[in-house]
């Protein structure tokens, strides 16, 4: 509750994609090719940030072996409970270790959310993974956008980038986390069902 508190005063704030229309992909369902396919996305000082609360123990050992040494604060998808977080080196021995992860487990196993960053500035942010959409920075260039797309068979969109967090959805979230009592959502993890009805996410 403490951290929610904090992150609706302002405090737990990072990058986020920041130009003013970003590229939209739907589509993306399998975790091997976009992992695999991600090279073509990002530039080779790429930092990737994964978010989870169920990461397998050996992927998180392999993230902490290959932590970022120049990492910064980036803004956070979970708002409970807190996930975990690693922020990981881009390179070709990630990428060919991932996509060994990703032939064995489930997705949840790796990461729940997925971005990528270059000094301050995303590059993209994959919300969801495999399940929502991947938005990515105008930061990358349609060209490679495009190239990327034909790479995993998708198609995308240029929109405007509108990807701003409202404190007074937060501040909602946390009067229903305050009084569970009053919360009658069928199914669960009710938490999340009622923060994507607020949100649309």
């Amino acid at each position: 509750m403490d951290n929610l508190r904090g992150m609706i005063a302002g405090r737990g704030d990072g990058i986020d994609l920041d130009t003013p229309f970003r590229w939209v992909i739907q589509g993306v369902e399998q975790p091997e090719p976009f992992i695999r396919t991600l090279p073509l996305l990002l530039p080779s000082d790429a930092i990737l940030y994964f978010e989870g609360g169920s990461i397998a123990p050996d992927v998180s050992a392999f993230y902490e072996s290959h932590r970022a040494r120049n990492a910064v604060a980036v803004v956070r998808d979970t708002i409970f409970p807190v996930p975990d977080i690693y922020h990981v080196a881009f390179s070709q021995d990630v990428v060919a270790r991932l996509r060994e992860f990703a032939a064995s487990r489930s997705s949840q196993e790796l990461f729940d959310h997925i971005k990528a960053y270059r000094g301050e500035s995303l590059l993209f942010t994959f919300h969801d993974a495999f399940a929502g959409h991947l938005l990515i920075s105008e930061h990358i260039t349609e060209s490679v956008v495009a190239e990327f797309c034909r790479s995993v068979s998708v198609s995308y969109q240029r929109e405007p980038n509108v990807n701003k967090r409202d404190p007074e959805q937060l501040r909602r979230f946390l009067l229903a986390l305050e009084n569970p009592h009053k919360i009658r959502i069928a199914g669960g993890p009710w938490w999340r069902r009622l923060w994507r009805q607020w949100t649309r996410r």
